[in-house]
C-alpha cells in the first residue's frame, strides 16, 4: 500500500487515461510480485506524459530497471520521475518500438522483465510487433499488459490480442481483462495468478479505494480460464457463471 499512497501523492495529476481500478489492479499486481519473489526488470512501450509509467518505476526494485520508448521526446517524463524517484534506474529510448530489436537490451534480455505494458500505436500492425516483442523478453512469471483492449474507439487491438493468442496458445494466457486493460501471462503461471486474482484481488481493489467494481468468472475453465472486472454489479464482490452466481473456478 505504501507505493499506492506515494503515486497518489507524486503522480496522481499526470495527464493520461490510467483509470483508478486500472491503478489499483496495477498495484495490487506488483505488489504481489514482489511479496512472491517475481523479479525481473520494468518495460512501457508508448509512455506520453507517463501517468502509467511512473506507477511501474515507483515498483522497480533496486536491482532492477525501468525501461521507457515513446517515440516523442520524454524529457518531462524523465524529469517527473527523477525528481521523485532519484535512485531508480531508468532508461529513457526516443524511439519507435518497431525499431527496438536494434538495442542491444533486447537480445541480452530474453525473457527478463516481469512486467511489460503495451499503450504504443494502436494499428494491428505495431501491436502484433510489440506483442512479438513482449512476448520475447517477458518472463516465465511476468506479466504483459495490454492498453485499450475491448476498448470500441480500438477494435484491432482486441482482435490482434486475440489472433496472436489463437496463433500461439502454449507461449501466453490472458488470465484477467477489465477497464480496457487485458493482463497476459505465461501458462505455466496462469494458476499462480488466477489464484490470487480468485482470493484476493477485490480486497486489494478495496484497499486502494476501489471497491465498487465486480470481478467475474462466467464460464468453466475449460471454455475461458479468465476473469473480468467491471464497474460494481449489484452486490457482488465476485460473480460466477449464470447457472451458478457464486461458482468461480479456475
Amino acid at each position: 500500500m505504501r507505493k499506492f499512497e506515494d503515486y497518489t501523492k507524486h503522480f496522481s495529476d499526470l495527464q493520461g487515461w490510467f483509470q483508478p481500478p486500472a491503478i489499483a489492479i496495477w498495484d495490487a499486481l506488483l505488489d504481489y510480485q514482489e511479496k512472491q519473489g517475481i523479479v525481473g526488470n520494468l518495460l512501457e512501450i508508448g509512455v506520453w506524459k507517463g501517468k502509467s509509467a511512473s506507477l511501474a518505476a515507483l515498483h522497480c526494485l533496486a536491482d532492477e530497471q525501468c525501461v521507457f520508448v515513446d517515440p516523442l521526446p520524454l524529457d518531462s517524463v524523465r524529469e517527473r520521475i527523477t525528481s521523485a524517484l532519484p535512485t531508480t534506474k531508468c532508461h529513457y529510448l526516443t524511439e519507435f518500438s518497431q525499431f527496438l530489436p536494434r538495442h542491444p537490451f533486447v537480445a541480452q534480455a530474453v525473457r527478463g522483465f516481469r512486467w511489460i505494458h503495451i499503450d504504443g500505436e494502436h494499428t494491428a500492425q505495431a501491436v502484433s510487433n510489440d506483442l512479438a516483442i513482449a512476448e520475447f523478453l517477458l518472463g516465465d512469471r511476468g506479466m504483459l499488459v495490454i492498453d485499450d483492449f475491448f476498448n470500441p474507439g480500438y477494435p484491432q487491438v482486441t482482435q490482434t490480442v486475440f489472433q496472436f493468442l489463437n496463433a500461439q496458445p502454449a507461449r501466453l494466457a490472458m488470465v484477467l481483462c477489465g477497464f480496457c486493460k487485458a493482463y497476459l501471462c505465461r501458462p505455466r503461471a496462469a494458476r499462480e495468478y488466477l489464484t490470487f486474482i480468485r482470493s484476493s484481488l477485490f480486497q486489494e481493489m478495496k484497499e486502494r479505494q476501489c471497491e465498487q467494481v465486480t470481478i467475474w468468472k462466467t464460464t468453466d475453465p475449460a471454455d475461458m480460464n479468465t476473469f473480468g472486472v467491471t464497474e460494481r454489479f449489484l452486490d457482488f464482490d465476485y460473480r460466477g457463471p449464470d447457472w451458478d452466481e457464486h461458482q468461480i473456478g479456475i
